[in-house]
């Protein structure tokens, strides 16, 4: 079942940091294995992701053999705020052709 993961993230350089030790740019080329959309932009408390993945076991395993990694490699604590929102979705249209 596809899911929504809405998580907050300290800082925008928080962001960034982590997106470029995983991916080699502050800015990926694509998705990884099992994400569906990545949005990521100013939230409420500091940096907002919002990302629909195609189920629970690949957004884990993206976590244990990316973020996680990449966050160590930074010198990066993960965050003992609140854990990600995730979300059991029912329903997913994407549009191949939007673009931003």
């Amino acid at each position: 079942m596809a899911i929504a993961v809405i998580a907050d993230i300290p800082s925008k350089e928080a962001y960034e940091t982590v997106t470029e030790r995983m991916f080699g740019s502050k800015r990926p080329a694509e998705n990884p294995a099992g994400n569906i959309i990545h949005t990521a932009g100013e939230g409420p408390n500091g940096f907002r992701v919002v990302d629909v993945w195609e189920s629970q076991e690949a957004f884990d395993n993206f976590m244990n053999e990316k973020v996680m990694p990449a966050m160590e490699e930074a010198g990066m604590d993960m965050p003992q705020g609140p854990q990600p929102e995730i979300i059991d979705l029912i329903h997913v249209i994407v549009n191949e052709e939007a673009r931003v």
